[in-house]
């Protein structure tokens, strides 16, 4: 029985390993890295959501039914209707084992458990969720699952949000460092 745990442990963390090692590309989901404020992330007035939670991605606008690609190649774990505020949405799960989440698509074009490549298309860009009454946007949001914890007490941005949202941090990174700047 013990040998039985050190190999499924040996195993486990060649594939945690291998999931670091895939390198990230930065691409844009769609339209040009203008088409978005690069300090939108975790900033207010950009918007509140509900509650006066920080602004968890960047918002990327374009016109309706243009087309939007995966960022980065990986496993498509989600695709349809995220929920009443998120809309159409998209969630690949990416190199380091980061999700690359995809919302308010007007139509989504992949499904789940696909392998989708970098810039293959996944969606059209839309106003889906509560992004109705808003320019025609995809907002693009990076979460990792393995906690950043010293982003714990730091204050991103400009939202200066309750203590109770520091947590968020730790799992809630910048997309913008993963896409082109210019």
């Amino acid at each position: 029985m013990k040998k039985f745990f050190k190999i499924t442990f040996a195993a486990l963390s060649l594939v945690l390993l291998a999931g670091y090692l895939i390198p990230e590309r930065k691409a844009m989901p769609c339209c040009r890295p203008s088409d978005y404020n690069h300090q939108s992330f975790w900033h207010w007035p950009w918007t509140r959501g509900e509650a006066g939670h920080p602004h968890t991605g960047v918002d990327i606008f374009g016109k309706v039914g243009t087309k939007v690609v995966s960022q980065t190649g990986g496993i498509v774990l989600f695709a349809g209707e995220y929920g009443g505020k998120a809309g159409n949405g998209v969630v690949v799960l990416g190199p380091k084992w980061r999700l690359h989440m995809y919302l308010h698509l007007h139509t989504v074009d992949t499904k789940a458990g696909r392998f989708v490549r970098p810039e293959e298309q996944i969606g059209t860009l839309g106003k889906s969720g509560n992004a109705a009454k808003t320019p025609a946007h995809v907002h693009y949001g990076v979460i990792t699952p393995i906690p950043y914890v010293w982003r714990l007490f730091q204050n991103e941005g400009t939202c200066n949000p309750p203590v109770w949202f520091n947590w968020r941090l730790m799992f809630w990174l910048d997309p913008a460092d993963h896409l082109p700047s210019k």
